[in-house]
């Protein structure tokens, strides 16, 4: 191809999620697509930023669908799922201990390379 890529070579979607659970339907959105997206074969991230980090904190399985479990789901199906250390620690007080087991606290630069990284970007944001 003139453009260098590889056409047999998965495309990747990151998805940068700013808003928190039960605010909008914006989590769930998020999470739905990220499952699509990996169904149909592209590698996936999602970066919880902002109020977005508070989606990792839903732990515990509901009574009620929630996005913590579909999160779980997307993480067992192969998604690739990091918050914003700056954005839960720091100006949240969530700690790692406090987030679904297996999604790690990291700074911004994880994402811009994810974006560099990226075909597409999509962003869920208020």
């Amino acid at each position: 191809m003139e453009d260098g890529s590889d056409p047999t070579k998965p495309k990747t979607l990151t998805i940068v999620l700013n808003r928190g659970p039960f605010i909008s339907e914006y989590a769930d959105m998020a999470v739905n697509l990220a499952l699509r997206a990996r169904k149909k074969g592209y590698n996936v991230n999602l970066y919880l930023y902002l109020d977005g980090v508070w989606v990792a904190h839903v732990r515990r399985d509901k009574d009620f669908a929630n996005v913590g479990e579909h999160l779980r789901s997307a993480m067992r199906k192969g998604v690739n799922v990091k918050s914003c250390a700056r954005c839960a620690d720091e100006a949240r007080d969530i700690t790692e201990d406090d987030q679904i087991e297996g999604i790690p606290l990291v700074g911004i630069y994880t994402l811009i390379d994810w974006l560099k990284e990226s075909d597409k970007v999509v962003t869920f944001t208020g």
